[in-house]
């Protein structure tokens, strides 16, 4: 099971993302506030796919996807795979695990065996 993390790919100082973000993650302000400024480095939100929560995981991902999309607010997306730790992504290469809001989309409709082989192709 593939687990990944979301982060903005630049510094955001903005009430409506932070709001956002408060609401669906359930998270402080002041604590959300402070990982948007945080850009590539403030991550906001990890989780691990296909859980027996995937329904609700991906569809509270779709929303964070379409919402950042439509604020023109790029997201750094991180994937690992079920055996990897966060502790081995250096957090100045963060390159080999990027993937795209796209194949983060191929990943929630793929099935929990699909998902393997959709992860190897992005």
């Amino acid at each position: 099971m593939a687990q990944i993390t979301i982060s903005c790919s630049i510094p955001v100082d903005d009430e409506v993302v932070t709001e956002f973000l408060h609401q669906y993650l359930g998270r402080s302000r002041l604590g959300t506030a402070r990982m948007l400024r945080m850009g590539e480095k403030g991550c906001f939100y990890t989780c691990s796919l296909y859980q027996e929560d995937h329904a609700r995981v991906s569809q509270l991902l779709r929303r964070m996807l379409a919402f950042f999309e439509s604020k023109n607010l790029p997201l750094t997306i991180l994937k690992i795979g079920a055996q990897d730790s966060w502790y081995e992504v250096d957090p100045e290469q963060r390159d080999p695990w990027k993937i795209t809001p796209q194949a983060l989309l191929a990943l929630l409709d793929a099935t929990p065996d699909a998902g393997i082989q959709a992860a190897l192709n992005t």
